[in-house]
């Protein structure tokens, strides 16, 4: 079997995932482990989406990690960002997690009681913060150019499916082009 040259994307996000949550105080106790990291369709303008999972599967469970929170990455965080604005991107999905029960979503941060710009603005602020003390080169995947493998739904739950269980074949590692302007592009695998 000849293996896929192409670099994998999840494992490098979810590491630099672990870092944000251990280096940003607002983060602790936000679990990375706990999330599956997935590329998702097109939502509107949309970069990105965090989803309780407990709401639509009785239990997911991947590379033998329980996960809780889905956190999709949809076309925008691909083809139209840098290194600095994926961070921020990020920062600002994992805001949205309750940091004392991280397997549910934060209420006062939710997008009806905290607009969008003001939680913007929030990861912004801890996004420089993060950078002033952070290793650069962990954060070099987010500045990619070209294909990548991460990973996706097979299988989706939504809210049918709240008795299923979903597990390691529901998932699988699928191509993504990551698009990246030119002077803002690092390689790291």
């Amino acid at each position: 079997m000849l293996l896929d040259p192409r670099p994998r994307l999840t494992p490098a996000l979810e590491r630099v995932l672990l870092d944000l949550c251990a280096a940003i105080p607002e983060l602790t106790g936000v679990e990375p482990a706990s999330m599956l990291v997935v590329g998702l369709a097109a939502h509107g303008g949309a970069a990105a989406s965090v989803r309780e999972l407990s709401r639509v599967a009785r239990g997911v469970a991947v590379e033998g990690h329980r996960r809780t929170i889905e956190l999709g990455l949809r076309p925008p965080f691909f083809l139209e960002g840098d290194a600095s604005r994926r961070l921020g991107t990020l920062i600002h999905e994992l805001l949205h997690i309750d940091p004392a029960d991280p397997a549910r979503l934060l209420d006062d941060n939710r997008h009806d009681r905290k607009g969008h710009a003001a939680l913007e603005k929030e990861a912004r602020a801890l996004g420089a913060r993060y950078l002033e003390r952070a290793d650069p080169a962990g954060l070099l995947c987010l500045a990619h150019q070209g294909e990548v493998l991460l990973r996706q739904w097979k299988h989706r739950p939504f809210e049918t499916t709240r008795g299923k269980r979903f597990g390691d074949d529901d998932v699988f590692e699928g191509p993504v082009v990551m698009q990246t302007p030119a002077g803002m592009r690092g390689g790291w695998w």
